[in-house]
């Protein structure tokens, strides 16, 4: 009756498999594995619930991990939750911490049963091989996060049985690296092309593209190159990085070669314009061609994602009054690792709103708020703090109903790492001039020539860059991590107190949960 009971209710979520709609990614259960995988409706199922599992409970993208990133990284202020985080003195009992380890290895149990029990189905072989891929995808990218996270930690590569035995010693930085390569190259070769049709089956928007793929292979191997570089420049926090063997230069040339490949791929583009470049983020432009991998939100509740709500005043998002997201840009932030006159910013925050009582408006610095009481038209004061403008979505009307997805990589990430890495490649800061223009000409920026730039100089002004284009987006912490910079920049931002971090900061310890329950880890 279990196994009955999860097939029908898998039945009543499972899209067509003709359809070219949006990736519908509910429920979040994974089914029984022992009486279910026994045709193609019952692995599309199970794969939709692998998807699923990027935005469940309250961990991962769903609530826990985005605010755990930017309270780790230099941007600004979270909610006193993660005040851990940004102080630098996380330890294994943390919530936040726990919470995140088990849904990443929950989505790699949910990856783990469909690579393993979709091969043994009698249907179509190229849909067989997609699903496959886009499971290794989403495998790759969840062991991808908790080596970013976490450092060393247990490869679980095949499903866990009854009886089995739970307990797994860390494996190696390379080891899970090679995983995480091998699983995105099969992704690369298997999964297919954004709205793409073979036969009567259809790729929806929102699934893993083989774009997608080399995107992620490029970040993959942009972060073991810079990190390699950091280490042997005596970053400590980086020194795990010295057991891959070959140069760094040589890795940056890998994320170059899948740079390119998903530069090139099909049904992906830029957006032309600074208009054009607002528009991406909008809430009703999901799945835009400069998005290469979404998770997707959604007005169905308990489906949507919590962006609005974390990250924009309420009134700004969510429908109601008084304030939302704790997650705000401090002003030491915007003056210092930005150019806060750059069209980029100054047309993603957030410049005017209102609560019951109150109008917002943007100061002359653009570095906060001058409130106005509206009943007396006194101001009161200066909020030096600034909400984002990206992830409004004014249709919400609770935390998580919003249609708002989050942008795990999109295009532009893309060509600042080929920037990066031909620069590294030829210790020439000239050879980003075209990636990094393009990026600037299209949002009206003047170019940039960095001919008679050092290295040194170079991978700050990129850091620059990332952070301008990229600000918010999930990649500022471990763009700090893996130049090296963590500790220095944090410190900047924050002060010697909330600022500190040490070499074990660049990664987050093992949970208390998992430390107690495996007698493998120390």
């Amino acid at each position: 009756m279990k196994d009955l009971k999860y097939y029908l209710s898998f039945l009543m979520v499972v899209f067509t498999v003709n359809s070219c709609d949006v990736l519908d990614e509910d429920p979040f259960t994974q089914p029984s594995t022992e009486n279910f995988y026994q045709n193609e409706t019952d692995a599309l199922a199970a794969l939709t619930a692998s998807y699923a599992r990027l935005k469940s409970g309250v961990g991962y993208y769903k609530q826990q991990f985005l605010p755990t990133l930017f309270a780790s990284s230099d941007q600004g202020l979270s909610t006193y939750l993660y005040n851990e985080f940004k102080r630098g003195i996380v330890t294994s009992t943390n919530q936040s911490l726990n919470n995140l380890w088990k849904e990443l290895y929950l989505g790699i149990r949910d990856a783990n049963n469909v690579i393993a029990k979709v091969p043994d189905i009698d249907m179509d072989e190229e849909l067989k091989n997609r699903i496959i891929g886009e499971a290794k995808f989403l495998r790759g990218l969840h062991y991808f996060n908790l080596v970013r996270c976490y450092g060393e930690v247990p490869l679980r590569t095949t499903p866990v049985e009854a009886g089995d035995d739970q307990g797994l010693a860390v494996s190696s930085i390379v080891e899970i690296y090679d995983s995480i390569i091998d699983d995105l190259n099969f992704a690369s070769i298997h999964c297919w092309g954004r709205n793409e049709s073979r036969g009567n089956y259809t790729n929806d928007l929102g699934r893993a593209t083989n774009t997608a793929a080399h995107a992620l292979l490029a970040k993959v191997y942009t972060r073991i190159a810079s990190c390699k570089r950091t280490a042997s420049e005596g970053v400590l926090g980086n020194e795990l990085y010295l057991q891959f063997s070959e140069s760094y230069q040589s890795y940056y040339q890998y994320a170059k070669d899948h740079s390119d490949s998903a530069i090139s791929g099909q049904s992906f583009n830029l957006s032309t314009s600074l208009e054009d470049w607002v528009s991406i983020f909008d809430a009703d432009n999901g799945n835009n061609q400069e998005m290469i991998f979404d998770i997707q939100g959604s007005s169905i509740t308990g489906q949507g994602t919590a962006v609005s709500n974390l990250f924009t005043p309420r009134n700004a998002g969510l429908s109601g009054s008084g304030f939302g997201g704790n997650n705000k840009l401090k002003p030491l932030f915007i003056n210092n690792m930005i150019d806060k006159f750059d069209n980029r910013y100054q047309n993603s925050i957030i410049t005017q709103y209102e609560t019951a009582t109150r109008q917002f408006n943007m100061n002359p610095w653009s570095t906060g708020y001058i409130p106005t009481n509206l009943e007396t038209g006194n101001t009161l004061g200066t909020l030096w703090q600034v909400w984002t403008a990206k992830y409004i979505d004014t249709e919400a009307t609770t935390e998580y109903t919003s249609r708002q997805n989050w942008h795990v990589i999109r295009l532009a990430d893309v060509y600042l790492m080929r920037a990066e890495a031909s620069a590294e490649i030829l210790s020439d800061p000239s050879a980003a001039n075209s990636d990094i223009n393009i990026l600037r000409s299209r949002v009206g920026m003047t170019d940039i020539d960095y001919s008679s730039t050092s290295m040194q100089d170079f991978r700050e002004q990129i850091l620059r860059e990332r952070a301008v284009e990229l600000y918010m987006e999930g990649h500022r912490f471990f763009d700090l991590t893996r130049f090296g910079v963590y500790d220095e920049y944090c410190r900047f931002v924050y002060g010697n107190t909330d600022g500190a971090r040490q070499p074990e900061d660049y990664t987050w310890p093992i949970p208390i949960i998992e430390v107690s329950t495996n007698s493998e880890i120390d």
